[in-house]
């Protein structure tokens, strides 16, 4: 065994040490005592990593001055890289320190399972510190997850001295040794499986990654999925420094060097890095491969990835976008090249993953839907989305009964065919397709009680399961969410969404409302900005508070309508859906405001100038 001088023998021990060292996690609640909190928390000196604003009981409805004010106080209060996140039930946003100058980056999360995506390990401490407040689901993320495990880890000098010396725990030690610079991370899982399972393996790493024993792998995969994801191409420069290969200090001497040298002399930026012994000539080359692979701009084929280690571990990817082919076209070349894994496609918080033996469907799952129908949905309405294939065991998650497919594959495309022309039928009688608002109207002639109800269009008597279709998408039919946010709330696949729909539309059980919220807003906006510059901006927003409690009281409704600073009036929609008040409602209502409010003007104004103001706007 090698032996190590004193020297060397401290500098592991102290980053061993560092390796396990507690991230610092601190949880508030938004509230009117929120800055004070932050401004107290300024003065006593602490730096967290973490620090979550619960805003799951008041939504995302605070002034921008809040913003500001707490983007200010991360600067001081986070360490490098520290998060601060605000966060509700189903989406989130984050300022991310990134230097120690305190330059912060803004990150939008459309859906908490996209946080996955941009940090599993964060993730995992906002489920942990929120409990059961929060759910966060892995379930729109194995693309994420599949570029981790396709990653090939590769030893740093001082990673391969300390694979020499196996001084640290059993369990890093048996990591070291299954790293050998070629070999991906999924060949690693499958051949330490018995002994570590992949969350421990991927600990080990983190903690290799963190004392430097191996170059640096976790920040990249964010940065990955997002240039692959919007088909970017991307340079080597901006790759190693996401990456964390590279830092600023080194990119700008590196710079200034390529500046100064000319002809022969003259190295390329990877060339340099390795020249000064920043990063090896093995980690070069899969940064050189990354860049060829994820960062294709704009590819008409479909590519495979072949990374070999030794004959009994193979990694073999299958990575592509449905905008250059199509759903049925990807499941056709697995089945016809008898491919043994898992696909995986993400569009925005949409998930579907198939599983094939030999080439056979064996299991598949689309958000709540599975089985058969799982892949007609896929193939029917999936036009977006990045997949992967990778030759993998089948998740735990997706290895149930009933996701199991039963049909054959030629049967499910058929099917599939017939679903999409469907959809398509009924889309074309609604102004707006899937995107189009519905409202319900009152049953009654109970209507969806009866038992002898027949299909409109082929005059068949409709199963009980399609008159419950009918009513669950009817109680849904509040005016306030989209036709293909209903849909996917209730679990039901859109070709039986849009039967459903195309029958309650028959029976006259819902309509396609007849008003437009946002040209209400836009006309009362106008008003009230003309006649702001002739009485002022104080007593044009004191008028609009008094009309609005006057016309709307102390009701739900009342907090919805929204006056912001310099009388800019809006209509909060979340907090009208959480209260299930139809869009008509909230229209009305808006309506009222507004003649509350030109009744009061009437005391400010000559009338014949107020009476010239209203009709110019709504002629």
């Amino acid at each position: 065994m090698q032996s190590f001088d004193p020297t060397e023998a401290e500098e592991i021990t102290i980053r061993l040490a560092e390796s396990v060292s507690q991230d610092s996690i601190l949880v508030l609640t938004l509230g009117p005592d929120l800055l004070d909190e932050l401004e107290g928390l300024e003065k006593t000196k602490k730096i967290f990593d973490l620090i979550i604003i619960d805003c799951t009981a008041s939504g995302f409805i605070f002034p921008c001055d809040l913003l500001v004010q707490a983007s200010s106080a991360a600067k001081n209060l986070l360490s490098v890289p520290g998060f601060l996140v605000f966060i509700k039930q189903d989406r989130a946003f984050a300022f991310v320190k990134e230097t120690a100058a305190g330059n912060l980056s803004f990150q939008r999360f459309d859906s908490l399972s996209a946080i996955y995506d941009f940090s599993s390990n964060i993730a995992k401490q906002i489920q942990q510190a929120m409990g059961q407040n929060i759910e966060i689901h892995k379930d729109s993320t194995d693309l994420a997850e599949q570029i981790l495990m396709m990653t090939i880890p590769v030893l740093t000098s001082f990673g391969i001295k300390l694979k020499a010396g196996m001084d640290g725990s059993r369990r890093r030690n048996t990591v070291l040794a299954a790293i050998d610079n070629y070999t991906p991370v999924s060949a690693i899982a499958a051949r330490l499986l018995p002994l570590l399972t992949l969350e421990q393996l991927l600990d080990e790493l983190r903690g290799l990654e963190k004392t430097g024993a191996i170059y640096s792998i976790f920040p990249k995969i964010p940065y990955l999925v997002q240039q692959f994801r919007n088909t970017r191409a991307f340079r080597l420069k901006d790759y190693m420094l996401e990456a964390k290969l590279l830092t600023k200090e080194q990119h700008d001497e590196l710079i200034y060097t390529m500046q100064n040298s000319k002809g022969a002399q003259r190295l390329s930026l990877g060339a340099l890095c390795v020249s000064k012994g920043w990063i090896s000539a093995r980690a070069l080359e899969i940064a050189l491969q990354d860049q060829a692979f994820f960062g294709q701009k704009s590819e008409r084929e479909k590519m495979k990835l072949g990374v070999k280690a030794d004959p009994d571990s193979r990694l073999q990817s299958l990575v592509g976008n449905l905008a250059t082919t199509d759903p049925a076209g990807v499941l056709q070349n697995l089945s016809n090249n008898r491919c043994n894994g898992v696909l995986f496609v993400e569009y925005k918080d949409l998930t579907f993953r198939a599983a094939f033996e030999a080439g056979r469907l064996t299991y598949a799952q689309a958000g709540k839907i599975k089985g058969n129908k799982a892949i007609v949905e896929f193939v029917s309405v999936w036009k977006e989305g990045v997949f992967v294939f990778m030759e993998r065991s089948v998740p735990s998650g997706l290895a149930q009964d009933e996701c199991r497919v039963t049909t054959p594959l030629d049967k499910l495309l058929l099917d599939s065919a017939l679903a999409a022309d469907k959809i398509e039928a009924v889309w074309k009688t609604l102004a707006k397709g899937g995107q189009s608002l519905l409202e319900k109207l009152p049953d009654t002639e109970n209507t969806l009680k009866r038992t002898d109800l027949l299909d409109p269009q082929e005059n068949y008597p409709l199963s009980s399961d399609e008159v419950a279709d009918m009513q669950t998408v009817w109680s849904a039919c509040e005016g306030i969410s989209t036709i293909d946010e209903i849909i996917k709330s209730r679990g039901l696949t859109t070709n039986q969404g849009a039967a459903a729909i195309s029958r309650l539309l028959y029976f006259k059980l819902a309509r396609v409302p007849g008003f437009d919220l946002q040209g209400s807003l836009a006309k009362f906006r106008n008003l009230i900005a003309d006649i702001s510059t002739k009485i002022g901006l104080e007593k044009s927003e004191t008028l609009l508070r008094i009309s609005l409690r006057e016309s709307q009281g102390y009701s739900a409704i009342s907090r919805v309508l929204l006056i912001g600073s310099g009388v800019e009036i809006g209509a909060d929609m979340a907090a009208a859906k959480a209260a299930a008040l139809p869009v008509s409602n909230v229209v009305k209502a808006l309506e009222d405001w507004q003649v509350k409010y030109i009744e009061h003007l009437r005391h400010e104004l000559d009338k014949n100038e107020l009476r010239e103001i209203v009709y110019r706007i709504h002629k």
